[in-house]
This record gives structure tokens, sequence and C-alpha cells, in this order.
């Protein structure tokens, strides 16, 4: 697991619809890889290696949730709106960073200290707006500050042994685990087969990049490598944990958008356990991937979604076990180089 190359990826900048310099950085860092490399009109890069006709989707999204400019006051204030799943109050006092036309611009979202506080504090994005120090409505447009610019946190990286902190987590611990899983299996793929490895863009606004690069695949087999809802705190009870830290991968069973083929499900717990890999079965009621679009397409995709247990997600902060990383990036490995017992056992008609 390169966790520079995490830290790299995690305090990039790409709330959903402008990825650009995320997938700038994976292109360059997978390109020497590819037997061929695309990217679509949404954004998203895809990598081909093999060339043969069974074709397998290996894909995670490289956008993360943020915020977008709608309005300048005259005083020079911004309001925004959010861009994917974030709630108001995550991001009282906290630095933003938007992407303006002549560089980046930070900005605190501003709360009264409590010394002068009278009410609550703000619960609704209405409520809240943006000091990046501009003395004008004038000032924030020289500064390249306009309505439509994008944002997200601007969020550092630390590691302490086998826990690391960072931001935009979900997903971009999914993306290097493709990354590194791409150069570790480059040379090992043989026999009829194609991998498609995908770094899908907008999936935090509705699973919209994977609509497009599922058209252009047409898989008969997909994994999709997420970042997932580990809940194993002190203010929540063991039946809601959904993962927890230190468990290992996690296998998706159910979610809102998918019931995971129970073969398929079944032969990779036998493949993880034949292995010791670590994992864990994963059931989430509140939740979906964009396993929610792939699994339906064409007459069918058979799909498994692999996950690495992350606290605090859509947050200015997350927080991830590397061991666990570590088992995510063996298992989909080990599931590539196994292709031939998945397809003899859970992809064959009954």
């Amino acid at each position: 697991m390169d966790i520079d190359l995490l830290g790299r990826l995690s305090t990039e900048i790409g709330p959903s619809g402008f990825e650009d310099r995320v997938r700038r950085l994976i292109k360059g860092l997978v390109s020497d890889y590819a037997d061929e490399i695309k990217v679509d009109n949404l954004g998203s890069l895809i990598v081909r290696v093999g060339d043969g006709p069974f074709r397998v989707l290996i894909s995670a999204h490289m956008d993360e949730v943020g915020v977008m400019v709608s309005h300048i006051d005259q005083r020079g204030f911004l309001r925004i709106i959010p861009i994917g799943g974030l709630d108001p109050w995550i991001l009282l006092d906290k630095e933003l960073v938007f992407m303006g036309r002549n560089g980046d611009v930070v900005g605190v979202v501003g709360i009264d200290p409590p010394h002068l506080r009278k009410e609550k504090p703000p619960s609704r994005f209405e409520e809240l707006y943006v000091d990046a120090g501009f003395s004008s409505k004038d000032d924030a447009l020289k500064s390249g500050i306009m309505p439509g610019t994008p944002g997200t946190f601007a969020g550092s990286f630390r590691q302490r042994g086998s826990v690391v902190i960072g931001k935009a987590f979900d997903n971009r611990v999914g993306c290097t685990v493709l990354i590194d899983t791409l150069r570790d299996i480059r040379n090992k793929v043989v026999g009829d087969v194609s991998l498609y490895f995908a770094w899908n863009t907008q999936e935090e606004v509705g699973l919209r990049g994977i609509n497009a690069v599922v058209h252009q695949v047409n898989p008969h087999l997909a994994f999709i490598v997420e970042t997932t809802v580990a809940a194993d705190v002190p203010t929540s009870s063991e039946d809601v944990w959904i993962t927890r830290i230190g468990g290992g991968a996690a296998l998706r069973a159910y979610d809102r958008s998918m019931i995971t083929n129970p073969r398929l499900l079944s032969v990779a717990i036998e493949i993880a356990e034949g292995s010791n890999i670590k994992y864990q079965v994963q059931v989430n009621p509140y939740g979906g991937t964009d396993a929610g679009v792939v699994h339906t397409y064409g007459v069918g995709v058979p799909s498994l979604v692999i996950s690495t247990p992350a606290r605090y997600i859509h947050s200015p902060a997350s927080l991830v076990n590397t061991e666990d990383l570590r088992q995510v990036e063996d298992l989909l490995r080990t599931l590539l180089l196994s292709l031939d017992v998945i397809r003899n056992k859970a992809l064959t008609s009954e």
C-alpha cells in the first residue's frame, strides 16, 4: 500500500463535477501500465489491460463532497450550496478552498464566537456564509470567485502507525487501491480477459459518471471499490456500526441500491477465507454505491462492492486503518487472479 500516494490523492481538490486535478494525477501514474487509456465526456478515466472477450470492470469514484458558491453579497461574503451529502453543521468554523479562476482561494465558514452568540448556531445551508476576507463583491470577482465556483474542505493528511487521517477518503482510498492493484497485476493478466480499471466521476451527486462508464465497458463482472461507514464509536450501539475499524475488508451484502448476487458474495467469502484475508460482511440500509447502476445494466452484471471502513466520511477529516486498506488490496488482487474460479462457481447458469 502506497501511503504517500493516498496522501497526495486525499489532499487534492476534486468535488463532484470538478475532478480534473485528481484525474490528471491518476492518469500520470497509470499511463505506463495501460494497453489502452481514455477519458470520457463526463471526465472518467478508463484503463484497459488485456485483450480478451471477458470484460471485468474495476471501479472507484474520484469525486468528493463539496460546495458551490451560489451568491456573493456586496460586502464580499459568499453563500454556498452543497455538492453531495453534507450536513450544514459539519462546516461551521471550517476552512474551505475554492477553485477560483485565478487560483485557489481559502475561506472560513463564519460563526459568531460564544461571547457574542445569542441564538443557536446555523443549521441550514441558507444560513451559512463563507468569509474569504474580501472587502466587496468586486473584490471577490477580481479574485476569480463567482457564482458557480466549486470548493471543498481544505484538508491535511496525517499518519500515526496504522492510523491515517485526512479528507476525501471517500473515495480516494478506493482510487489508491485501484492504482496499486493495476501496478501489481499488469503482467499477470492471462487468458480471455480484459480488465477495465475506471476512476469515475460524480458518484456523490447520483452515480452519474458510472452510467457512462458501464455503457462503454459493457462488463460481464464488476468490482466496485469503495470507502464505507464505520460507526464503531461511543455514540453508536454495536447493532448500527455497519462496519468497524480493524475488521478487515467490507464485503457488501445489501444496501439501498443493490442486493449483492448471493453466489458471487459466497465465492468471494470462500476465496477470502482460503487466502487468510480478513473480511467483514456489511449490511448498509442507508446508502448506495456505483454498483447500484452497474448491476442492473443490460441483462444484469454480477457486482461486488469491496470497501475500506472509515470513520467520519463526508466530513473535513476521516480516519482509516491501513491494515484494513491492505486487506482490501489483497482481496481485490486475489479475486482478479481467481477469475476462473469465480466464473465457474458464480457466473455459470444453473
